[in-house]
């Protein structure tokens, strides 16, 4: 605890604002012309340059706070950066949205300050939002290319995108492999539409998946829809938007959704029988993924 504490009221000695060129359909150099800073502004020019610039200037200076302009790939390639830097522990992350998908930032609603948030571990990789495999994933891949398109924003590809892959509908033969904080395990088998492992409370342009996650309590928050006919998935849709298949006094399914869902607490999971995997928005052609939570393992600044 006294570790954390230490971490948390940390002085950080330098700001460095990073900006994707490419988040919010180009909009760098316009944020940049209306930053007022009081450090280094920073435009990548590939996902490679800003994690090498990253990583480089943590080894300058560990105690650095990079405030990051983007959406949720951009904390993704942030996040990875840091952890890569071994200096996760010292350094900040500040996340100002500029993009086109920006639901990480809305698990602090009314918080303020700097605390040390879990972050995900999955196949050699780090994720801090979410980690989805099966419709979700396929819609994701959708939505990319719809939000390319003019007039489309990021919530509105994604309803496209759920649009389309529901026409598609494709459930998969999964084993999930769940462990909890006490060791024990549960394996489910069975064919599903698809599951997701939460760190954040939201994703997919502002679907509240687990409206009850908490970045900074060590567990993954696991939903696992079962292969449910195109009717019934539609009939649950307005509630996985709004959160409210959740009982927020229990952390529970509400009873309607217990026949139709999982939803489970644990630390790690491991998932196969999957094509691919998406992480933070990021697809990577995966069979398997495991997924482990990483305790108080980034320092994140909120407004």
């Amino acid at each position: 605890m006294r570790e954390t504490l230490s971490r948390a009221k940390r002085k950080i000695k330098r700001i460095l604002h990073v900006l994707n060129p490419f988040a919010g359909k180009g909009r760098a150099e316009k944020i940049k012309e209306e930053l007022n800073d009081d450090g280094q502004v920073y435009i990548s020019h590939s996902c490679e340059d800003a994690n090498d610039f990253i990583i480089n200037a943590c080894k300058e200076n560990p105690d650095t706070c990079f405030v990051v302009y983007g959406g949720d790939g951009t904390v993704f390639r942030a996040v990875n950066s840091l952890m890569d830097s071994g200096c996760a522990d010292s350094a900040s992350l500040k996340i100002v949205p500029a993009g086109s998908g920006n639901d990480f930032v809305h698990s602090f609603e009314g918080e303020t300050g700097e605390k040390p948030i879990d972050v995900m571990s999955f196949n050699g990789r780090y994720a801090i939002n979410v980690v989805n495999v099966g419709f979700d994933c396929e819609v994701v891949r959708r939505a990319a290319n719809l939000k390319k398109r003019p007039m489309i924003s990021g919530k509105m590809a994604y309803i496209l995108g759920v649009v389309g892959e529901l026409a598609a509908k494709k459930p998969i033969d999964a084993k999930i492999t769940l462990t909890y904080a006490d060791g024990t395990q549960e394996i489910i088998e069975e064919k599903i539409l698809l599951a997701a492992v939460c760190n954040g409370k939201c994703y997919g342009g502002g679907f509240n998946l687990a409206p009850d996650a908490d970045l900074s309590d060590g567990i993954l928050n696991v939903e696992i829809i079962r292969d449910v006919t195109r009717a019934k998935f539609i009939s649950l849709v307005s509630d996985y938007k709004k959160g409210t298949h959740i009982d927020m006094e229990t952390g529970e399914l509400k009873e309607k959704f217990r026949e139709l869902v999982y939803y489970k607490k644990c630390v790690a999971v491991k998932i196969e029988g999957v094509k691919s995997v998406c992480a933070d928005g990021e697809i990577f052609e995966e069979n398997t993924v495991d997924v482990k939570v990483i305790p108080h393992a980034i320092n994140y600044v909120i407004d």
